[in-house]
């Protein structure tokens, strides 16, 4: 059941993306016979070392959610938390099916819990939530209830978890995971009614059936009641929530490629930080090589399009040029900023949404700057100008931001080495359209 749960079924929940990393199917299919042989052979080392492809897939599965999490900006909060539960439970899964196969145990919890473990974090919090999330993108929810819904998933499902793993008792589950059982039962029951698509209930029914005995196996252990054994809530709940899984992976709608740049919304309000509170303040000053008309236009045309960098680092959409015009001040950019990610995935993207603050188009002088809205990683202003000093050009970029994401502040080291990068990739991209090579910084 775990290998079925783990190697087949999670990895088939992935249909509901198009365009999914060829990695990530190639990681799940080379490592399947392996996860047959861990699960045939006797426990020790040797099994458990025939189940780390389970961990491979679950840490490229879950660096591939990553991403499609920063990319999913228009998406309901609660959808892309949904999606993203469902690309860190098997992360825990694989742990369970290593650490069982190996002496039997996970966590201190003697099998069969520990490899139920394995197939609740794969189906449950993996491919079931995946396809929920496929389904709530193509219908409409019936009201207010339906996001709740999935509010109430995200945060009960790995709450249950938590309790069950601070069980005082390893067989009887305390009464904060009662409730929180209960909780997750009826998030998915919510959901269930709320759903706008009577096809999508008629596939997931077998689903109530399978969330009420999960909620009602809990309940009546903990308070001693007589209700089914684990060998007959696996035959029973178990193949309830398989079946329903299943069914609405199958018939799941695709999604299809996320756009990497978002919309130049004009209504999202500006948050231009200062230069007080900045975290990080650069000022550049790089020469583009010896002045003339030529090189200067082509720099020109590049400033004020706002193709400062190259398109392996950043995309952009213009508000400027949905509109068939030139660049403004006021005008909307939407932009993505590429982060690598592991081998065979695609980059992350940092959707960021800026405003142009200052713009200057002179015979021997041009200047962009914007200033950062509420749907920016971080909070501040950036400048860049290309003029002429005698018989050289020019660029000089003056910034300040500080992050205000979480994810960004987390990853702080890295992310300031990005943006510096970044700016050294836009640098290398204007000095190839002036046609200079090799220049130093000056000042």
């Amino acid at each position: 059941m775990a290998v079925f749960a783990f190697g087949v079924v999670l990895p088939w929940a992935q249909r509901s993306e198009a365009n999914q990393p060829r990695v990530l199917r190639w990681i799940a299919w080379a490592g399947l016979p392996f996860l047959l042989l861990a699960a045939g052979w006797e426990r020790g080392p040797a099994a458990a070392l025939w189940a780390l492809p389970a961990l491979v897939y679950a840490v490229w599965l879950c660096a591939h959610g990553a991403g499609r999490f920063l990319a999913a900006r228009d998406e309901g909060a609660a959808t892309r938390w949904l999606d993203a539960l469902a690309t860190t439970g098997p992360l825990v899964a694989a742990v369970a099916w290593i650490w069982s196969r190996f002496n039997g145990t996970f966590a201190g919890f003697p099998d069969p819990l520990a490899t139920l473990t394995t197939v609740h974090f794969a189906i449950t919090f993996g491919a079931l939530p995946t396809a929920m999330a496929a389904w709530t993108r193509q219908c409409v929810m019936k009201n207010r209830w339906g996001s709740l819904s999935l509010w109430g998933y995200v945060i009960s499902a790995p709450a249950t978890a938590l309790c069950f793993a601070l069980r005082s008792q390893p067989m009887i589950p305390g009464f904060a995971e009662v409730v929180a059982a209960t909780f997750f039962a009826t998030g998915f029951f919510v959901w269930w009614l709320a759903v706008d698509s009577c096809r999508a209930r008629w596939l997931a029914a077998p689903l109530l059936g399978g969330f009420a005995l999960g909620a009602g196996y809990t309940v009546t252990q903990h308070f001693g009641w007589p209700y089914l054994g684990i060998p007959g809530m696996l035959w029973v709940h178990g193949s309830l929530n398989l079946v329903g899984t299943a069914l609405l992976i199958g018939f799941a709608p695709v999604r299809g490629r996320l756009p990497v740049a978002p919309a130049p919304d004009p209504s999202v309000p500006l948050t231009p930080g200062s230069v007080e509170t900045a975290r990080f303040k650069d000022h550049h000053r790089r020469e583009l090589g010896q002045w003339s008309p030529e090189a200067f236009a082509r720099v020109r045309e590049a400033l004020l399009g706002y193709h400062f960098y190259p398109a392996t680092t950043m995309v952009r959409r213009a508000q400027f040029e949905d509109k068939h015009r030139a660049a403004q001040i006021g005008d909307r950019l939407g932009l993505g900023l590429f982060l690598p990610n592991l081998p065979g995935l695609n980059p992350l993207c940092l959707a960021a949404l800026v405003e142009i603050s200052d713009l200057a188009d002179e015979p021997e002088r041009v200047r962009l700057g914007y200033t950062t809205t509420r749907d920016h990683y971080g909070r501040g202003e950036w400048v860049a100008e290309v003029c002429r000093q005698d018989d050289r050009m020019v660029l000089e970029v003056r910034c300040h931001i500080r992050p205000s994401r979480w994810f960004v502040w987390c990853g702080l080291p890295l992310y300031r080495h990005f943006q510096l990068q970044a700016f050294h990739s836009g640098y290398a991209n204007l000095l190839r359209l002036a046609g200079a090579r090799g220049l130093s910084p000056i000042g």
